[in-house]
This record gives C-alpha cells, structure tokens and sequence, in this order.
C-alpha cells in the first residue's frame, strides 16, 4: 500500500478515522504489512511465500469463500509489492485478470518485476490516486481491500469508495479485509462496535451495504460488501 494512503491513517488517527481503534493499532506497529511479506517464486505449479502469512491470512480459504473463479477480472486494492497479487492471479487463471492497483509506485514496479521473472502475464499493473484508484469502469467482478480501508481515513473514504464503485459489474462485490483489534486484543467488543457502526455509516455514504460478514481469520475481519440498489425516478422516496 502506498505512502501517501499510509499516511492518511496518521492524519485520521486524532479524529479516530475508519475503523479507529483498528487504525490505531495498526498505525503502532503493522504499517504496510500488505507490501512487507514477499510475493516469493513458483514451486511446483504455486507461489511458495511467507509460512508465518500463510497461516494466519489463509489465502485459499479466503479466495473460496469470497468466490474467486477462473476467469474473474479482480483487482487488489493498495495491491503492495503483490502478497495477494500472486495469489489471486494463481486462481484466476489465464482465462482471468488481476489489476494490482496502488499508489506507490516504486511497490508496484516489485509487482511488475516478479511478473516478468515467473512469466504471470494476467497481471496488469495500475498507478492510482489517494482518492481515486482510477479503474476501468463497470470492468470489475470482484475488488479486494487487504488491510487498506483502515487507511482510507476521514477526508476521502467517501470519494475514494465512489470511485471504486464505478469499476464494479452490476453484480460486483467489494470485499474488505483489515485488521481486527478485538481479535488481537487491542479493545474490547463494546468499544470497538461503536466503531462498527461509524464504517457501516461510512460505507452507506458511498452506496455500498455489508451482505456478508465471516470470521474465520485469526487476526482480521473479513465483510463482502455490494453497491445498493439505486433508485429511479418513478421510485419511492
């Protein structure tokens, strides 16, 4: 994930931006984890990457459970230096695509090269914006945020959320992976629901509901959200 959305949690962290506690902790001591764990090199038909990872983010599950099919156009949010990139192209196939978007874009040249070395040719790379990831519109099924939306922060969740929209295929869904404080015991559940709450608020602002929530990860969250239906003008209010 890039600096400048790093720096973002900063600036939301005396506000309690998105997901405030879990900013907070993650702001202390787990800055960047989505680019700090290397996309490692192909052993026998798999990536072979960080074990200590593997166990705790539980990437095949995780792509089961939120639907990753060969053929997908999928994009990794704040994509780093490509830990889920890898993973996610693995899946996809070669009939599928991977946009790795991010802002940074020396972490995103780390991507493009360990593409070139393992000859992954369903990988595109993407150079956002802080507010605007800057994705083909209505070209997207399925948009992965991995330990990003606590970075969002205040100012431009909104705009950015509504921007991403844009990207999605009617049926497309946004899924959200972050960090949970409760699970790593940074806070109690009543604290943190209050917190809860501000991030549903925040992502109804930008038309997007949670229709699924899983907690099977050890250390983070997981909510697969889709964009709310949009009312047309013989609609009700």
């Amino acid at each position: 994930m890039g600096q400048a959305r790093k720096t973002g949690v900063r600036r939301a962290l005396s506000g309690l931006g998105i997901l405030g506690c879990l900013g907070f902790w993650w702001a202390l001591g787990h800055l960047g984890a989505q680019e700090q764990a290397s996309p490692g090199v192909r052993k026998n038909g798999s990536f072979n990457r960080d074990i200590s990872r593997e166990e705790w983010q539980m990437p095949a599950r995780v792509m089961d459970e939120i639907g990753i099919r060969p053929g997908m156009t999928v994009v990794d949010v704040g994509a780093g230096d490509g830990w889920f990139t890898f993973h996610l192209a693995d899946r996809v196939g070669p009939s599928g695509r991977v946009i790795a978007e991010d802002i940074d874009v020396r972490t995103l040249e780390t991507v493009r090269r360990r593409c070139a070395e393992l000859k992954v040719s369903n990988v595109s790379i993407l150079v956002g914006e802080p507010e605007d990831p800057k994705l083909p519109a209505g070209a997207v099924d399925l948009a992965l945020m991995v330990n990003v939306f606590s970075a969002l922060g205040n100012v431009n969740a909104k705009s950015f959320l509504g921007n991403l929209a844009k990207c999605l295929k009617p049926e497309g869904r946004l899924v959200i992976i972050d960090w949970d404080p409760v699970k790593l015991h940074q806070t109690t559940k009543r604290e943190f629901d209050s917190e809860i709450r501000q991030t549903l608020q925040r992502l109804q602002d930008a038309d997007f509901e949670v229709v699924k929530t899983l907690d099977f990860l050890p250390r983070q969250s997981l909510w697969i959200c889709k964009r709310r239906a949009q009312k047309g003008p013989d609609d009700k209010l």
